[in-house]
């Protein structure tokens, strides 16, 4: 079995995970659930010799852990950020294409109690945009298509909202 096939297939199990999530309800299932998302995607990641994903899934899983339990203010948004990035410069072996899911992590990191849904939504679609790039060149085709689908859904989401301001 080639590196591509088995990555793509590990990526499918976080790709799943991904869709499953749309159906939790509390914020805590959620976060419990991205994490094994994120360790699936790390795992393909690691198959793909794509090392800037590993570590902007690592931070994923921290953080979501620190927010099962604590507040999460600005200085600790910052700090995860600083973490980032400290990642980034010290394991990035991606060139370029490894800023894309510090970026994507570092920015949904900011936003991710935003309570306008509008605005969360196009935050996911940015990022997930960037991930869809670092994906499609670490020939992660699986994720890739659930990234389009992701960012779709997103985008559609805040037509719907918006026309129900609209009618509202």
């Amino acid at each position: 079995m080639t590196t591509v096939l088995l990555g793509n297939i590990v990526a499918l199990v976080g790709a799943a995970i991904m869709v499953l999530i749309g159906f939790l309800k509390t914020k805590k299932q959620i976060l419990t659930a991205q994490c094994f998302q994120y360790v699936a995607l790390s795992v393909s990641n690691a198959i793909l010799g794509a090392f800037s994903g590993i570590t902007a899934n690592v931070v994923g899983i921290a953080r979501n852990l620190f927010c099962m339990k604590r507040e999460f203010t600005a200085p600790w948004k910052i700090a995860f950020i600083a973490a980032q990035l400290a990642l980034l410069f010290a394991f990035n072996s991606d060139g370029w294409l490894g800023l894309l899911p510090a970026a994507a992590t570092c920015a949904y990191t900011w936003f991710l109690d935003r309570r306008d849904e509008v605005q969360l939504k196009t935050v996911l679609i940015l990022t997930v945009l960037c991930w869809a790039v670092y994906d499609f060149v670490f020939k992660n085709y699986v994720t890739f298509a659930f990234d389009l689908g992701t960012a779709v859904s997103n985008l559609i989401g805040i037509i719907t909202l918006r026309k129900a301001e609209k009618r509202g």
